[in-house]
């Protein structure tokens, strides 16, 4: 596989070097003259851009600097981010990027780092999307319809999804709606292997439902300045996931029937104050994501075992932030924040089993998070920075209703920021970044609990009560050449209190092994990435990149001590191409090599990945095909003493995807203002 990739390499650099006589700028505009940098990142111009044409937004962002995206998250430099929106609108389901045309994209902020006015559980960067407002229209949007076939289950996912920005007068409206149903099949491999426990399960999961997300946003542009808006997210969806294992002589099987409702409501009154651009901003948030559960557990088809379960959570946050531009060359930022959990989870209807193991404990974790920050952003001579400090304080009550116990855990840390940023060359064509961030994750109230999940007949996930929030150091440093044509990175953390899902063996049935997360002590990671951008020819483009990093272990887990430096590596290797007539489309490759993590192996992984597409009435109608015609599927190890847990994952990954785009614009040019909730819901969960 090293060789074919040596060879993948050498191919793209000797085309490169017989395209030169026909090169043209077209794409690397894209990162030269069309991109500004500062001490927090950088902004892209992509109006018109060619990397634009016939893919969705989520495609897009894949062709920009510093930007990778791995087993559907988004990293920045290597972390993850921690936010995206689109025109003022934070994201909380990262599928509406599928929703949004490429071409609709005006321009991309990246942030490299979350900035001291974001909770400091925030790491990350953020990406910030700019839709285009057309100059025919002061409404704009797009309808778009997809169908999708697998080799594994024929056709699966198919839907409809709309998004319009209206304004009329000073009244700003926005709308995006998505509806459609699901469906997969995955097929796998497990082996159970030790002193006495020899079992080879085959499995089958498959699952079913309907998901439904509508976003309105409604925003009043007042005489005075001031501005009133507020935004109303309603999702719900109800998956109907089954398993079914096979041992040659038993069969076991996990049916779930879940419905789950997720609310945001949100207000934002923005005042400004004076002419100089002086504002103060006061947002209200409330969430809540309700669901219900019913599991039911088989043996040789006789139901053993079944529960149902009542999840409640509810987050309300409150935040002002008043900005102060002193100069042209400092703007300072003040704010507060506070944040309020509380979440229940109640069993109910139990049978139990000794195969099976539910709970039969209710319980409830309630949490207060308030956060105090003070930021500047300027300029001295050519350099560029942004700095902030931070004080969070992180307090978990966790409540045994069933006992009438209580466990309470308080946690709080300064975080600063520093970012900085110099320009450098003849033309200040390149630019050197030194970055250091201090976090604190956020309460894992999803994880401090008693709730059982079954992903399969052998193996289930439980919380702990016990656990903590963690926290990190980041330090970050980056060179930037010919304006983001070549990207240099560097990052160093450490993490303090880490989260990590231990395997563990049951100990009432040998063959059924479970995980359960817990703090373990600092650990620190080096990381290492490059990535190049160019355009050979007038109709292609590529980003090849790769990163790598390298994590000295020191960590005793169940009596063994890992002491081994382990070197987890990513290789990427995106292209587009846009010819005559409408006609265009992409080929991405990816290969991730085996890597260990504690008393984890992750075998290798690649896929190659494509899309063809063809427009007409001027680019406003557009049909696109998708499709996966190679690739490997996961392969994971675990160790729980002397025993081994090997899971491979053996569904085919061929895949093609039909979608119908309809772009459309009118009415007077004007600007639309959006309102957008202020919380997430995260899962702290086990990655399997």
């Amino acid at each position: 596989m090293k060789k074919s990739v040596l060879i993948l390499i050498a191919i793209i650099t000797w085309l490169s070097a017989a395209a030169q006589t026909e090169r043209r700028l077209n794409e690397v505009t894209v990162v030269a003259s069309r991109t500004t940098t500062d001490a927090e990142g950088y902004t892209t111009n992509l109006r018109g851009s060619d990397i634009t044409k016939g893919k969705p937004a989520v495609d897009v962002l894949g062709f920009l600097p510093n930007i990778s995206h791995e087993n559907g998250t988004f990293k920045i430099n290597g972390l993850v981010a921690s936010e995206i929106y689109v025109d003022g609108v934070k994201l909380s389901d990262l599928s509406e990027l599928d929703n949004i045309p490429g071409e609709m994209i005006d321009k991309v902020q990246v942030k490299y780092l979350a900035g001291a006015d974001h909770n400091a559980s925030l790491s990350g960067g953020s990406i910030m999307i700019t839709l285009r407002c057309p100059p025919e229209g002061g409404y704009y949007g797009s309808i778009l319809a997809n169908a999708d076939w697998y080799r594994s289950c024929d056709f699966g996912n198919a839907g409809i999804s709309g998004m319009i920005n209206y304004r009329y007068k000073g009244l700003s409206v926005y709308n995006n709606l998505y509806a459609g149903n699901t469906k997969f099949e995955e097929n796998s491999a497990q082996t159970l292997s030790g002193p006495d426990l020899h079992t080879f399960l085959t499995e089958t999961s498959k699952s079913h439902g309907f998901n439904f997300r509508n976003r309105l946003s409604l925003t009043q542009q007042l005489q005075s300045g001031a501005q009133l808006g507020g935004s109303y997210l309603i999702s719900m969806s109800s998956p109907r996931p089954s398993s079914v294992s096979y041992d040659g002589n038993t069969i076991s099987s996990v049916s779930i029937r879940e419905n789950t409702s997720l609310q945001e409501g949100t207000i934002m009154f923005m005042q400004p104050l004076g002419s100089r651009g002086t504002q103060l901003q006061l947002t209200a948030d409330y969430l809540n994501r309700h669901s219900n559960d019913n599991s039911s557990y088989f043996l040789d088809s006789e139901r053993a075992a079944a529960i149902k379960e009542t999840t409640n959570l509810n987050l309300w946050k409150f935040k002002a932030d008043f900005m102060y531009p002193h100069s042209r060359s400092l703007i300072w930022k003040f704010g507060a924040s506070a944040q309020f959990i509380s979440s229940s989870y109640t069993p109910a209807d139990i049978l139990k089993n000794d195969r099976f193991e539910t709970s039969d404990i209710p319980t409830k974790t309630s949490g207060l998070t308030p956060i105090v920050y003070a930021s500047a952003q300027g300029r001295i001579w050519k350099l560029k920075y942004s700095a902030g400090m931070n004080w969070q304080l992180n307090r978990i009550t966790y409540e045994d209703r069933s006992a009438n116990r209580k466990n309470t855990n308080t946690q709080w840390s300064m975080n600063p920021t520093v970012q900085v940023m110099m320009p450098f060359g003849p033309g200040m064509d390149h630019a050197l970044m030194v970055s250091y961030k201090r976090t604190l994750s956020d309460i894992p109230y999803t994880a401090i609990s008693s709730v059982i999940n079954w992903s399969d007949a052998y193996n289930y996930t439980v919380g702990n009560p016990d656990l903590k929030a963690q926290s990190a150091d980041i330090v970050m440093a980056g060179l930037s050449l010919l304006r983001n044509k070549i990207n240099i990175t560097a990052l160093y953390a450490v993490s303090h209190d880490r989260i990590y899902w231990q395997t563990l063996q049951s100990g009432e049935n040998p063959d059924v092994f479970y995980t359960m997360p817990l703090n373990i002590n600092s650990q620190g990671v080096w990381g290492f990435g490059a990535e190049w951008i160019e355009s050979p020819s007038r109709v292609w483009c590529f980003k090849l990149s790769g990163r790598v990093e390298i994590t000295p272990e020191n960590t005793m887990l169940d009596g063994i001590h890992y002491n081994k430096t382990r070197v987890k590596e990513y290789f990427y290797f995106n292209n587009n191409f846009r010819f005559g007539h409408g006609w265009g489309g992409m080929l991405n490759a990816n290969f991730e090599p085996t890597f260990r993590t504690l008393d984890r192996t992750y075998h290798v992984v690649y896929n190659v990945s494509g899309q063809i597409y063809r427009t007409f009435l001027n680019d406003n109608l557009q049909v696109a095909l998708d499709f996966t015609p190679i690739g490997n599927r996961r392969k994971l190890d675990r160790y729980a003493d002397a025993n081994k847990v090997s899971y491979k994952y053996t569904t085919p990954v061929q895949y093609v995807g039909f979608s119908l785009t309809w772009n459309f614009a009118g009415g007077k040019s004007v600007n639309v203002d959006v309102v957008d909730g202020i919380q997430n819901y995260y899962e702290t969960k086990d990655n399997r």
